[in-house]
């Protein structure tokens, strides 16, 4: 029997019991990609990271949900680069991380992490009476324009009519997974726009076993790609981009997003916060 050491940490969180729990096992070489899946599902946490040396990069993180792995997860990067900062491993400044997908970037500064996210790639709009009827929500609650956009992660960003609405959607999560399979996406990103904040969202990732995430990095870079390439951020605004997720599972969480643009063009696309409550625990296989 094999223990295995994990940190938990909960990233984009602003107040204790706030934000995303993540699990961050270091050191992971030795563990093979069925021990890495075993260990996520005894978590049983949206996802766990596995950090590893790398060749090409500072670091190697594969990242795990309880049932699949996936390229690349903005929470559990957050807590990565937050725990290495904590453990004095590492201090403020800029380092690389490499995923099954890319090599990416990560700046460090105080108790902030700011990581890149991939190019914003913008793929097909799916019918708003569709997606109606997977979230138990008349057709007109919602806006037009529901498109799968991706940033790392391919997500369908849906907009609702209100805070209010979005607050008030109870999704039938087993038609959430299919029309998710059917489309090839991750999951559901959805978002009323907001007078304090840039956005608030929620997150549904059926087929990943995430039913609810309380607060989703990749998504909220697909999410800015999607308001600017819409016109629903002013030069002005794209500067100081914030999303609020989380609220309604009781677990606040505070997302912050830099985007640079030229011609505009979406050149690049940054996500960050910080995180609370770092715990450590093992976990036998």
């Amino acid at each position: 029997m094999m223990k295995i050491k994990v940190y938990q940490l909960n990233s984009f969180a602003r107040v204790s019991g706030g934000g995303n729990p993540a699990a961050v096992v270091l050191d992971a070489e030795n563990l093979t990609e069925k021990m890495m899946q075993e260990t996520a599902r005894k978590i049983g946490l949206s996802e766990t990271a596995f950090v590893m040396g790398s060749k090409i990069a500072d670091y190697k993180i594969r990242y795990f949900t309880p049932l699949a792995e996936v390229g690349l997860c903005g929470h559990a990067t957050i807590a990565v680069f937050s725990l290495l900062r904590e453990l004095k491993i590492i201090g403020d400044g800029d380092y690389t991380f490499e995923t099954i997908r890319a090599v990416l970037g990560v700046n460090i500064s105080g108790k902030d992490v700011l990581m890149d996210m991939q190019r914003a790639e913008f793929y097909e709009y799916i019918d708003v009476s569709e997606v109606a009827d997977t979230l138990n929500v008349p057709e007109d609650l919602l806006l037009p324009l529901a498109q799968v956009v991706s940033t790392g992660l391919k997500d369908l960003i849906i907009p609702v009519k209100s805070k209010s609405v979005l607050d008030a959607i109870q999704p039938d999560f087993r038609k959430i997974g299919e029309l998710s399979a059917q489309h090839g996406i991750e999951g559901y990103h959805l978002f009323a726009l907001d007078e304090e904040v840039t956005a608030v969202t929620r997150n549904f990732a059926p087929l990943l076993g995430i039913l609810e995430e309380s607060a989703t990095g990749t998504a909220s870079g697909a999410l800015a790609a999607y308001l600017y390439s819409h016109g629903l951020l002013s030069e002005t605004d794209r500067k100081n981009i914030v999303f609020r997720q989380g609220e309604s599972m009781g677990r606040p969480s505070h997302i912050r997003v830099v985007m640079d643009t030229s011609e505009n063009v979406i050149e690049k696309i940054q996500v960050g916060g910080g995180v609370m409550d770092i715990s450590s625990y093992f976990v036998e296989l």
